[in-house]
């Protein structure tokens, strides 16, 4: 099966790789201003929780959104 760029196939379901891409670069344009606060002040704890933080709410946001659409399909799926 050949899938289109940008796109995956999760059981006849066509879901968007760009809007993740997209979500990435506005969290990590959203926190240029502290990163570059950071460096200037260059103490390692703020460069590394400008660079950390990021990628931890990102991923925990992802994980809510996971469990809240898994969630949301098996209830969808029970009242069928």
């Amino acid at each position: 099966m050949v899938r289109p760029p940008g796109l995956i196939a999760d059981e006849g379901v066509r879901v968007p790789i760009m809007n993740d891409f997209k979500n990435i670069l506005i969290a990590y344009f959203s926190t240029a201003p502290s990163l570059f606060a950071a460096i200037e002040t260059r103490t390692l704890i703020t460069v590394i929780s400008a660079i950390v933080l990021p990628i931890l709410f990102f991923t925990v946001g992802k994980t809510i959104d996971v469990v809240l659409q898994i969630y949301l399909d098996k209830h969808r799926d029970a009242r069928k």
